[in-house]
């Protein structure tokens, strides 16, 4: 498999992008969207300068080896969206920490409702966790659980819990409703404080399993 367009913008949303070669804080010489002569071609030299293009041109042939690596050690299915997270993942951890991983061994093992918990696992250096891994996660997690036209399975399925309850609140209400001539506005009330529950329970779940 290959990493999906959305995959590599969101790789390239936490790395970053430096068009000009600079000294990482490993002390390597590394441009584009960390690239480093480690990765292959292009080699990277002292005041090496590169297009937005080239820099993505770059990640993609860098990306190559981690894609290949997660789909030799992932022994199941897998959707794209599933396979672009844990690419993300590999990118930025390593393909030794996924293959060691109780991540991988969740996923391997088809609990992909513990896949999630185990990527919030992975925000810390030094011991500390990081808000900026803390992010990555959080997004690895998003995408992870996005279903092939892109809407979070947790979301959808959140909805599917709230849509009998507007329906039950709905019928009980009509006749107050009709009473007052407004039904449109009532409808509108319901709707909204529906989809606000659906988002606020969303985001605690994802608090959750980052704590």
């Amino acid at each position: 498999m290959k990493t999906s367009d959305e995959g590599v913008k969101l790789i390239q949303s936490f790395e970053g992008l430096r068009l000009m070669s600079y000294v990482c804080p490993a002390g390597v010489l590394t441009i584009g969207y960390g690239h480093t002569s480690a990765a292959g071609a292009p080699s990277v030299v002292p005041r090496m300068k590169v297009t937005v293009e080239e820099a993505t041109k770059t990640l993609c042939a860098d990306l190559g080896r981690f894609e290949r690596g997660t789909e030799s050690l992932v022994k199941v299915d897998i959707t794209q969206n599933q396979f672009d997270a844990l690419v993300s993942f590999a990118f930025n951890c390593g393909l030794g920490a996924l293959k060691r991983s109780t991540l991988l061994k969740r996923v391997n093992a088809k609990r992909f409702d513990d896949v999630p918990a185990e990527f919030m696992k992975w925000n810390k250096a030094g011991g500390r966790a990081l808000a900026g891994l803390t992010r990555r996660r959080r997004a690895e997690v998003e995408v992870w659980r996005s279903l092939p036209g892109g809407e979070p399975d947790s979301v959808i399925a959140a909805a599917q819990e709230v849509i009998p309850v507007i329906q039950n609140a709905n019928s009980a209400l009509a006749g107050s409703v009709e009473a007052l001539g407004r039904p449109a506005v009532f409808i509108a009330i319901i709707t909204v404080l529906a989809c606000a529950g659906i988002w606020y329970w969303h985001k605690r779940r994802l608090d959750e399993e980052a704590s």
